[in-house]
């Protein structure tokens, strides 16, 4: 029978992506309790394994094949989590990091906790919270390494929703699609009210047939710390974008 890791080895290698046998069996075990979870159908609406093994595992790893520093932090935040991705691949790969995955929807975050420990993931918790709530607590304000964001919004929302919680000397990493520029552009203004230098911004782009499908990242180091007001109350962001 097909497993997830039958379609993503060779790309993964490819790209320079170490993962032990180790390491493809749990993303094996992982894709195999979720299509048995019963939640799994309201996370996602992937249920073929290729195209499961591409558009969720893939690409969930694919900022790894850039040897950057930010795989070194030690607490990783996934904002919008879902289904759990890029939170649970990543956590795999990254076992010495700790990982919180974050969502609105409270059958996501039982979904990622239960999937998690399922396979044995340690590095993983989770938090049933509106980020724009989570970013205003003390306890997640400016606390973070790292922030990821995947599928979840445009730029210039992102930036109000992950620098909050990002610690000085930190980042904020996006998944994007092929509208960047685009988003770039419009998200001028939010970068220069959240204090974003344009020297701390850095794009990395990946095509095929390196891999499957475009997909681009944007890479925020951030130096200053944002002031207070932001990010706003609940659905401001989205609704009244920077």
């Amino acid at each position: 029978m097909a497993k997830i890791s039958d379609f993503i080895k060779s790309q993964i290698n490819s790209l320079k992506i170490d993962l032990s046998d180790v390491q493809l069996n749990q993303i094996d075990l992982l894709a195999e309790n979720m299509l048995k979870d019963p939640l799994y159908k309201s996370v996602s609406k992937i249920f073929e394994l290729e195209e499961m093994a591409e558009k969720h595992f893939l690409d969930s790893l694919l900022p790894l094949c850039y040897n950057l520093p930010i795989w070194k932090s030690r607490n990783i935040l996934d904002l919008g989590t879902g289904g759990g991705f890029p939170c649970l691949p990543l956590a795999i790969a990254l076992p010495n990091s700790s990982f919180t995955a974050v969502d609105s929807r409270q059958k996501s975050v039982d979904f990622v906790l239960r999937m998690a420990e399922s396979i044995g993931l340690k590095n993983v918790k989770t938090i049933h919270s509106r980020i724009e709530d989570l970013g205003q607590d003390s306890n997640h304000r400016e606390k973070y390494d790292l922030v990821v964001c995947r599928a979840l919004s445009a730029v210039r929302v992102l930036a109000e929703y992950t620098l909050p919680l990002t610690k000085n000397g930190g980042w904020s990493l996006y998944y994007k699609g092929p509208k960047l520029d685009e988003e770039l552009s419009e998200a001028a203004n939010a970068f220069k009210t959240l204090g974003v230098e344009t020297e701390n911004v850095d794009i990395f782009r990946l095509f095929p047939p390196e891999i499957p499908f475009e997909r681009n990242f944007i890479l925020i180091l951030k130096t200053k710390n944002v002031i207070s007001k932001y990010p706003r109350k609940c659905g401001m962001p989205l609704s009244k974008p920077l």
